[in-house]
């Protein structure tokens, strides 16, 4: 049977969403499948909903699917928006203080969006909260899966001994994640592993996020049943590399000879800038070494011109 699975995060721009993308897409490439990666974010830099989804699959993807198998929602938004997407035999992973709040207590949902949601359950002839979603993906045949986000957090700062982190809600992220993996019976390595690498220059987050981990991938593991695909280890096809957006779009223009870029700081024009920046001295042909200037100016107009 072919594994192909899409899994779903969201939460404020700003709170770590790419991150736990990442250390998932991580995972699955280490595991030897096939990754595909969708991304949605607005314009501001922080505070408006954001969300990925990560697929995987035994064979090569060549194009998005709408929806998702799995879904983790730590706060409202995320659960009203995607709730209703995932399919059935899915699972929802969600924080159980939202259970109880309402679209008209979700600010940064918009005005047409809010009138459709509320002529929805109105034809369902329910409330129009949270409780009333996470009722049809069960009625859908979805597994949901309620945990309380900050009780995990709070345990683990016990724990450890470091009240502090009982405040570090970015860490939910990789809680996040971890729950994922739990309920999908994946190995525990290469999520330790890919939470290492992506924190290398952090050695104390590092180990801090790997303790994290451990706690909600076992909590997952013991309490969370009744979801019957599995992440397990695949053959790994040679020379298969991870690869962001942002990072193939530079890498073809070093290839196609560019030399130089200007930008204005925003995503992704950034991303992409600070790889080309990161690696400005390369080898072309005949072991003539080139370079890549890049130029961050004043404003958009400047950039451009």
């Amino acid at each position: 049977m072919v594994f192909d699975y899409s899994w779903l995060i969201g939460g404020p721009q700003g709170s770590g969403v790419d991150t736990a993308a990442n250390i998932f897409s991580r995972v699955g490439t280490k595991l030897g499948y096939h990754v595909f990666g969708k991304r949605e974010y607005h314009s501001n830099i922080k505070g408006l909903h954001s969300y990925f989804v990560v697929r995987l699959s035994d064979n090569k993807i060549r194009s998005n699917v709408n929806g998702a198998n799995i879904m983790v929602a730590f706060d409202a938004e995320t659960m009203i928006r995607h709730g209703l997407s995932i399919s059935k035999n899915g699972a929802i992973i969600y924080d159980s203080s939202i259970v109880n709040t309402s679209i008209d207590e979700i600010p940064t949902i918009e005005a047409d969006h809010r009138v459709r949601l509320d002529e929805f359950f109105k034809s369902k002839n329910m409330e129009p909260k949270v409780s009333s979603i996470i009722e049809l993906a069960k009625e859908s045949g979805v597994n949901v899966y309620p945990i309380s986000f900050w009780d995990a957090l709070s345990n683990i700062a016990d724990e450890l001994k470091k009240p502090e982190l009982s405040r570090m809600t970015r860490m939910f992220n990789v809680l996040g994640v971890s729950f994922s993996l739990g309920v999908l019976k994946a190995p525990i390595a290469p999520l330790l592993e890919s939470i290492e690498e992506i924190f290398s220059t952090k050695p104390t987050i590092a180990d801090l996020n790997k303790k994290a981990a451990n706690f909600a991938y076992n909590y997952a593991s013991a309490k969370f049943s009744g979801f019957n695909a599995s992440l397990n280890e695949t053959d790994k096809e040679p020379n298969i590399m991870l690869v962001q957006g942002h990072q193939g779009s530079a890498l073809g223009k070093m290839v196609c000879g560019c030399r130089f870029q200007s930008y204005y700081p925003i995503t992704p024009a950034s991303d992409e800038s600070e790889f080309l920046e990161t690696h400005e001295i390369l080898q072309v042909k005949e072991d003539r070494p080139g370079s890549t200037t890049i130029v961050q100016t004043e404003d958009e107009i400047s950039a451009i011109g």
